[in-house]
C-alpha cells in the first residue's frame, strides 16, 4: 500500500477493521450479559426500566453491564497474541465473566431471605438492589484482576 505522512494506510485499514471486530465482540457480549440478567430477574428489564422507570432494575442491570464491561476490557487488553487467538481468548473470558456473575447472583439469592429477583425488580426502592450492584461491580473487578 502507500503511505500518507508516515502512516501505512494498509496497516491502518487492517487495524480499523480489527477494531470493528473487537467492538462487535464487545457488543455481543454485552447483549448476552443483558439477556442473562434479564432471565435471572422476573419481568422484562426493558419494560421495567424504560417504561415503568424502575430504579431497582436499572441499578441491577447497570451494575451488571459495568461489571461485564470491566471483564471484557481486561480480556481484550490481556488477550492472546495475534488477532484471532486474541479474539477467541477475549470472548472466552468475557463469557466466563457473564457465567460467574450469574452464579454469584444465584448464590446471593440463596443466602438472602425471599426471592432476590423479585426484590430487586420491585417498584419500591430497596437496599437489596444496591447490594446486588456492589456484588456485580466487586466481582467484575475481581475477575478482571484474575484475567490479567
Amino acid at each position: 500500500m502507500f503511505q500518507i505522512a508516515a502512516v501505512d494506510v494498509g496497516q491502518l485499514l487492517t487495524e480499523l477493521g480489527e477494531g470493528v471486530v473487537w467492538g462487535a465482540m464487545a457488543i455481543v457480549l454485552l447483549a448476552v450479559g443483558y439477556v442473562v440478567i434479564d432471565r435471572l430477574t422476573p419481568g422484562e428489564l426493558s419494560q421495567l426500566i424504560f417504561v415503568d422507570r424502575n430504579v431497582n432494575a436499572a441499578v441491577v442491570l447497570g451494575s451488571g453491564l459495568l461489571a461485564i464491561g470491566t471483564v471484557i476490557t481486561t480480556s481484550i487488553l490481556t488477550s492472546f497474541d495475534g488477532f484471532l487467538p486474541g479474539l477467541v481468548s477475549a470472548m472466552a473470558f468475557g463469557l466466563l465473566g457473564i457465567v460467574l456473575l450469574a452464579v454469584a447472583f444465584l448464590v446471593a439469592d440463596r443466602l438472602t431471605p425471599g426471592d432476590l429477583g423479585e426484590i430487586v425488580t420491585n417498584a419500591t426502592p430497596s437496599p437489596a438492589a444496591w447490594v446486588v450492584a456492589a456484588n456485580h461491580v466487586a466481582l467484575g473487578a475481581i475477575l478482571a484482576a484474575a484475567i490479567s
